[in-house]
């Protein structure tokens, strides 16, 4: 199937003007990485594939790292916003818990592509401040589930680190194809809802 090119607008000296030029670059960067991984592109290749010079990227990015950076951010606030939609359409709060639990869970899967930028790209996190910012957004959802959940803040922090793991490791297993059923058949999310409610109902002393 031929790669469809953003839309580039073109001067008559030959210059050009890009309709939305970090989104396309954004958007071509994880067409590749569903491809080829997030270290498996050249900024080169994402700038052919989004229908612009090489020279292009320079104008808002400094680099491959930077572009990736970025990318990372937005897939943090896009996974706050799953979380924080699935949370609001319950209102038991151990339900809230497990929904948040379940979120994490269909992010990882709907948005592989991001998942895989967010957790395996191997940026240098301390050169980039706006991706901790976003990181810790989307894991205050969890942080203030647990605080109305547990009798004390360290409880309540204890609850939501172990509620992160817990969701990320599966989800990663879930990836790797490590979960599969008896018939080697992948699983249902919903199958993991069990998981999530019994570690909410075990109690933290």
């Amino acid at each position: 199937m031929p790669v469809k090119k953003a839309k580039v607008l073109r001067k008559a000296k030959g210059e050009y003007h890009h309709g939305d030029l970090k989104t396309s670059l954004k958007q071509a960067a994880l067409r590749l990485v569903r491809d080829r991984g997030p270290r498996g592109f050249s900024l080169n290749e994402a700038s052919r594939l989004a229908g612009v010079s090489v020279a292009a990227p320079y104008r808002h990015f400094d680099d491959k790292d930077a572009l990736l950076a970025e990318i990372v951010r937005d897939g943090y606030e896009l996974l706050e916003r799953e979380i924080r939609k699935s949370v609001e359409k319950v209102g038991n709060l151990r339900e809230q818990i497990v929904e948040s639990g379940m979120a994490y869970l269909r992010y990882a899967r709907n948005h592989a592509d991001y998942f895989s930028v967010m957790f395996q790209s191997g940026l240098d996190r301390s050169k980039y401040p706006e991706i901790e910012r976003s990181a810790r957004a989307g894991f205050g959802v969890i942080v203030g589930l647990a605080q109305q959940y547990e009798r004390t803040p360290e409880l309540a922090e204890l609850r939501a680190v172990s509620a992160w793991a817990l969701v990320h490791g599966l989800a990663g297993l879930e990836q790797d194809g490590a979960l599969s059923n008896a018939a080697g058949k992948s699983r249902t999310l919903e199958q993991f809802r069990p998981i999530l409610e019994r570690f909410v109902d075990q109690p933290y002393n």
